[in-house]
């Protein structure tokens, strides 16, 4: 849920509204009736999903062989001289 907050609230319990982002709630600060910040808890890190860490693996080794139908040099390495 996406909760608003005014600049006013938060500076006046800004420990109890973190304690809502570290409670899993994102929370929109608002300025004038005007969102300027998000407020939300961090995100896992897709190094420690094994499903995302596949799909970037599959991602990378599609890169390295570079992209078919281009002229010249496909692979960074390739167009770097590295690896040689």
């Amino acid at each position: 849920m996406n909760a608003l907050v005014s600049v006013r609230e938060f500076n006046a319990n800004i420990s109890a509204t973190l304690a809502r982002v570290e409670s899993g709630e994102t929370l929109k600060i608002t300025r004038n009736g005007k969102v300027i910040a998000e407020l939300r808890p961090p995100g896992a890190d897709w190094k420690d999903d094994p499903e995302k860490q596949a799909r970037a693996e599959r991602l990378f080794e599609i890169l390295d062989k570079g992209i078919p139908g281009l002229q010249g040099p496909a692979t960074y390495d390739e167009r770097t001289g590295r690896g040689h």
